[in-house]
């Protein structure tokens, strides 16, 4: 579906004032309808540049042509057409992905690795308190300036919730013990979400600082009905304030049937615009 956005975009492009109607093309796991409005992936987790533009004259199709890297190893639910392939405007306070629960990128402390529900890569990080306890898995070895994103940018949180015994997801941001950001999603319903929380909703415990985050804890408590399981596949921080009327999302698509992309060999994707002329 072409966003409002996007048909600016290519007005633009057919009256010569931009080089490109898009640069890159943006592979997702979130399932959020298609919407006109939509300025951002529901959850993006990888991007490559355009290759090829082509036109398909049988079916009346704009074709853009990408390379997604062998080393990109995740289940794809939709795909988006950007203008642009990263927006300068932003500078060092881009959306950015904040964690993917990888055993061999990331050092959680506490909980267990496995494939159940990951879509973000080979596994996810995997909670199961037995009922009315807690569970909490630890990232430490990390040093995050978040200072530059405003109260109205917002973090993406995707996990998988198995069971309807969840009291509560906690994510907490930590410049020190005792000292943190916390985003707290109650009684969760059963399924893969992705939850956006924009960042000034965070509820503050002690004196954090953006500036220099140091540690996130995820926490699962499970309800007095039983063992909660929850599976953490990704957190992410979209920057939705920057104003560049250049850098847009000019299509995003819902795929049919989710594509699982493996660690063997790169792929060529194709994202198509249906072009009608009269």
């Amino acid at each position: 579906m072409i966003t409002t956005n996007g048909a600016l975009q290519i007005k633009r492009y057919l009256g010569g004032s931009v080089g490109a109607i898009a640069q890159s093309i943006a592979l997702g796991v979130g399932t959020a309808a298609e919407s006109t409005g939509s300025t951002a992936m529901d959850f993006e987790v990888i991007r490559a540049d355009i290759i090829l533009t082509s036109y398909d004259f049988v079916n009346n199709k704009l074709i853009f042509k990408a390379t997604i890297p062998e080393n990109f190893v995740g289940t794809v639910y939709e795909a988006g057409l950007w203008s642009q392939s990263v927006d300068v405007s932003a500078g060092d306070y881009g959306s950015q992905t904040i964690a993917t629960f990888e055993s061999d990128s990331e050092t959680w402390v506490g909980g267990a690795f496995a494939a159940t529900a990951a879509r973000i890569g080979v596994e996810a990080l995997q909670h199961t308190p037995a009922l009315s306890t807690s569970t909490t898995s630890s990232m430490s070895d990390i040093v995050y300036d978040l200072s530059g994103y405003s109260s109205a940018d917002y973090f993406n949180f995707a996990y998988n919730v198995g069971n309807a015994n969840t009291a509560s997801i906690k994510f907490r941001f930590l410049t020190s013990a005792g000292n943190y950001y916390e985003f707290n999603i109650a009684s969760p319903t059963a399924g893969y979400k992705v939850t956006k929380l924009t960042k000034g909703s965070a509820t503050v415990t002690g004196s954090p600082t953006w500036s220099s985050i140091t540690e996130v804890d995820v926490i699962t408590t499970s309800a007095a009905g039983g063992a909660s399981a929850v599976s953490f596949d990704g957190i992410r921080l979209e920057d939705a304030d920057t104003t560049n009327t250049e850098y847009v999302l000019v299509a995003r698509e819902l795929l049919g049937t989710p594509y699982a992309k493996v660690d063997t060999m790169a792929q060529d994707v194709e994202f198509s615009l249906n072009v009608t002329i009269t």
